[in-house]
């Protein structure tokens, strides 16, 4: 069955106000020819795809996602070995697919699902998969950030204000601000989270002992019902946080259009700001570095678009796909130079029962 990527959630509670302002300013557009290609396409049996790309501190770089396997979805696990990525072993099957993932070397690979049972954490050791169960099961593992075998931190939580932290042993609930959906560590002390509070998008540190909300800007919302989250954030050190999403509200002539206007936000070591985008179709899924001093930014679902912000300029490009296909792309991640970008194809026309194959495309 064709899976689609939903549009920006506004599902987060809201609890309380941002007080902190700074500048916000609209970005310029520059199209340009694209810079990215399809660098591979799965062809194992059935269905597959690819949800989420972790590169470690090490340079260790691992996808994950789901392939079809007698009717139900069974967890998917590749590696990148000299530029391709090669199927490694992945958690039972009796697991179902993974929709997050983190690495912090070849030897602490982390993989997050839901089951029946509850949400569930399997630790790749380099030798063998060991399976944890991470909170109830209401829980829904949406992002984690895997800083050691004995620190790690899972959000999601079906929108409730909790974290889970691992510390070797257990799983553990920390409370949060803000419902949160995305997370990124720099260090013990310097952990990220990025959600929603009152309406606004919002940030959360750790400090090493307790969650803040960051004193990200306040943004000017267009409606009474807009709605504005943070959906990734990229930490590539303490003084270099950039967090992505968008503010969606209710449109058209009867309101039953949805808009979105993206945004990105950027703490440089001393404050936070913000930029705004031009309106359109779905928020920033995904940003991540491009191995120099700006930014990729994905906005994901059919016919994504992908998005280069580097000082003021914003370079536009829409994502190639594989000749007589349609793609969905999830995942973007960089390793070195090179920013790799990770998802499904579809046999374009929608046939009657089309099969999807996991895709990378990459640049730099």
């Amino acid at each position: 069955m064709r899976r689609s990527l939903t549009a920006l959630t506004a599902a987060l509670a809201a609890t309380a106000t941002v007080t902190t302002a700074a500048t916000s300013q609209a970005e310029p557009r520059i199209k340009a020819a694209a810079t990215w290609s399809v660098t591979q396409t799965n062809t194992l049996p059935g269905e597959d795809g690819i949800n989420a790309i972790s590169v470690a501190p090490t340079g260790s770089t691992w996808a994950a996602g789901y392939q079809a396997s007698n009717g139900k979805n069974v967890p998917l696990v590749q590696h990148l070995l000299n530029g391709k990525w090669t199927t490694a072993k992945s958690p039972s099957s009796a697991l179902g697919e993974i929709g997050a993932l983190s690495a912090s070397s070849s030897k602490n690979v982390w993989a997050f699902g839901t089951t029946d049972a509850g949400a569930f954490a399997a630790r790749w050791n380099g030798t063998a998969w060991n399976r944890t169960t991470v909170g109830a099961n209401s829980y829904n593992v949406l992002d984690a950030s895997a800083l050691s075998a004995s620190n790690v931190w899972a959000v999601g939580g079906d929108g409730t204000r909790t974290a889970m932290h691992w510390n070797g042993k257990s799983w553990a609930k920390v409370a949060l601000p803000a419902p949160a959906r995305t997370i990124a560590g720099v260090s013990s002390t310097h952990v990220y989270a990025g959600g929603t509070y009152k309406s606004q998008p919002a940030v959360m540190h750790w400090t090493g002992s307790a969650w803040k909300l960051a004193a990200t800007p306040k943004l000017t919302l267009p409606e009474p019902d807009a709605m504005g989250v943070i959906s990734d954030i990229y930490a590539p050190s303490v003084g270099d946080v950039w967090a992505s999403g968008g503010v969606e509200w209710s449109c058209g002539v009867d309101g039953d259009d949805t808009c979105t206007r993206p945004i990105l936000l950027h703490w440089n070591g001393k404050k936070w700001s913000s930029r705004t985008f031009s309106q359109g179709y779905g928020g920033y899924t995904r940003v991540t570095g491009d191995g120099g001093s700006g930014v990729w930014l994905l906005r994901g679902a059919w016919d994504p678009q992908l998005t280069h912000v580097v000082g003021g300029s914003v370079t536009d490009v829409t994502a190639p796909r594989p000749s007589g296909h349609d793609i969905n792309l999830t995942a973007l991640a960089v390793k070195g130079s090179t920013v790799w970008a990770g998802g499904v194809a579809y046999p374009e026309g929608d046939p009657d029962d089309p099969t999807g194959n996991g895709v990378y495309l990459a640049t730099g």
